[in-house]
């Protein structure tokens, strides 16, 4: 086979050629000219990133017939019996397949012999974090007395699992990612010398694929090249990495600010049937929102990265892009192990649609606006008090005191009507099912609670996975109370339209249910401590204080006056009384 990969082709063979670890170069190019090799390395950091070649480099560096210089000759016998592997002065060990204390122990007795030709005998380990306790344990002792003659080099991606006694031995680099500009600048070098045809967009996008490993990065542009018949562009790229394209992601986050549901879940079956895993979507998404925000926020040349977004970020408020990255970062987080990876993604959509609060955020961050507020709030009240209403706090003050804040304004306002919101939940729907528990109707619904998630019907599939996520703490004869972590998702599953594909999903084979309730786990926590502890005392029919829930059914608000509004928005609803 004549073709060698891109990545093999290209990987560097002099410090000259290493990409994006100029600290590391030069610090190792210091120890060679000076004469100050130590008898151990450590090379830690992400995949792709030159580790095992910059200890190839190191290896040739120390033994060239040059030395000491910072940078081998390339031409010596030595050097290109290094590079062509055929010294046995330079040994590379793979930790994860030679991972025993057999095979450290047959190093140290090999480490006895001098080099064969070089000065030096080189012992490159790469994922040195793969060998057993008994494999360091014989390490140690040739670390801590190591012949002249020797050289370790140990490569990980995970520092953290290695003994404190090897890392304390070992001079440490810790290699970075490297970034987008550089492995854009090596992209092109490669491309001039193949004569690629690419789009400089399409190096942008292989460069940010790659998350800071250039052999990924090298890896993905020979598969761009073998996919395309002519050019590679964008596109070209995201087919072949599995991203979703910026439109895509653009009029999707477009669709959810609009709360437009259907074109959200319409454009995500097409992205999953092209074959976009859930993943890659919800980490594109994330993305994309880092993005607006860094757009909204700072200030750049006219030639930026954002500048595409510039029309969508003058829509989204920064506490919108919080929330929706709160939602997406909890989303990715719950996907990694489940097997309803989209159901999850869907529960996250209907989430950033359906939060009525966001809608009514005030951004009062500054004390100018606070000072302009309590200015309105003071023309108010004395406008009240001209047509002959009574205030009973007179005085408002910047900073009240918590008398102040005790005080009550009464506003006897006439044919004004109280926000009436009937509650789903009440204390005596828990201290019912409490009361009337039937724990066998209780494990019979919690044998079928493993299968919810397995339910594929699209009509049913995420409510049953929103079913799934609920704890099921009691249960009645007809009844059940479910347990969930946010008062979100309470609100969603009593929803009238989701209570019936519960009710299909529960009671297809057999009724089980007629009703159930759903409250938060802050509130459970209070309920059930109270009926325990009366129970305990003998009270075989515990009864329990209401508390608040805020698990209303949603009603539209009562229209209230201006100025009675920003009364209660300033003083609290709890502290302004309307009389009729």
């Amino acid at each position: 086979m004549s073709y060698q990969a891109l990545y093999r082709t290209y990987r560097p063979k002099t410090f000259s050629e290493v990409a994006g670890q100029e600290v590391i170069v030069k610090t190792l190019q210091n120890a060679l000219i000076h004469d100050k090799i130590a008898h151990a390395y450590l090379f830690s950091g992400p995949r792709g990133t030159g580790k095992t070649s910059i200890a190839k480099i190191l290896a040739k560096a120390v033994n060239c017939e040059q030395s000491p210089t910072k940078e081998a000759c390339g031409k010596c016998p030595t050097c290109l019996a290094i590079q062509a592997g055929s010294i046995s002065d330079v040994v590379e060990i793979d930790a994860a397949s030679n991972n025993g204390v057999d095979e450290i122990r047959d190093l140290r007795e090999k480490v006895k012999y001098l080099p064969s030709m070089g000065k030096y005998k080189v012992y490159i380990i790469d994922e040195v974090h793969m060998l057993s306790t008994g494999a360091f344990n014989a390490l140690l002792k040739t670390l801590e007395e190591p012949p002249k003659h020797v050289i370790f080099i140990l490569a990980t991606t995970e520092p953290n699992k290695i003994p404190s006694t090897i890392l304390s031995r070992c001079q440490r680099f810790d290699f970075r990612g490297i970034s987008v500009a550089d492995i854009e600048r090596k992209l092109k070098e490669i491309k001039d010398q193949e004569q690629i045809q690419i789009t400089d967009q399409a190096i942008r996008e292989i460069a940010k694929y790659a998350e800071g490993g250039m052999r990924d990065a090298l890896s993905l542009l020979d598969q761009a090249v073998s996919f395309s018949d002519d050019v590679v562009t964008e596109e070209d790229i995201y087919q072949v990495s599995g991203s979703v394209s910026k439109q895509n992601l653009l009029n999707l986050i477009t669709f959810l600010f609009e709360k437009n549901t259907a074109d959200a879940f319409s454009l995500l079956n097409d992205m999953v049937e092209d074959g976009k895993e859930i993943s890659k979507v919800v980490s594109d998404l994330i993305s994309l929102l880092r993005d607006i925000l860094i757009e909204k926020n700072v200030v750049f040349d006219s030639d930026r990265p954002t500048k595409y977004l510039e029309v969508i970020a003058k829509k989204f408020s920064n506490e919108r892009i919080y929330f929706y990255l709160d939602i997406l970062n909890q989303t990715q987080n719950d996907i990694k192990w489940s097997s309803q990876k989209r159901a999850y993604l869907e529960l996250a959509f209907i989430k950033m649609i359906d939060h009525k609060e966001l809608d009514r955020v005030v951004q009062n961050e500054t004390i100018e606006l606070l000072s302009n507020r309590l200015k309105q709030l003071e023309f108010e009240l004395d406008k009240l008090k001209k047509e002959g209403i009574q205030v009973i706090s007179k005085e408002v003050k910047p900073t009240p005191s918590q008398n102040d804040a005790e005080k009550e304004v009464e506003t006897p306002i006439k044919n004004i009507e109280k926000p009436n919101k009937r509650k789903y939940v009440s204390a005596k729907d828990v201290e019912r099912i409490l009361i009337n528990g039937n724990l066998d109707k209780k494990s019979l619904l919690l044998k079928g609670w493993p299968h919810l998630n397995k339910i594929s019907e699209p009509k049913l599939e995420t409510t049953a996975s929103i079913l799934a996520q609920g704890n099921l703490v009691a249960a009645s004869d007809t009844e059940m109370l479910l347990v969930y972590k946010d008062r979100m998702s309470c609100l969603m599953m009593l929803k009238p339209q989701t209570k019936q594909l519960v009710f299909e999903i529960l009671n297809k084979k057999q009724p089980l249910v007629e009703d159930y309730i759903c409250i938060d786990e802050c509130s459970w926590q209070q309920f059930y401590q109270s009926f325990i502890n009366q129970w305990k005392q003998g009270n075989k029919k515990p009864t329990l204080e209401e508390i608040d829930m805020d698990i209303f059914e949603e009603q539209e608000e009562t229209w209230q006056p201006g100025s009675v509004a920003l009364a209660i928005d300033f003083f609290g609803k709890d502290k302004v009384m309307i009389k009729e």
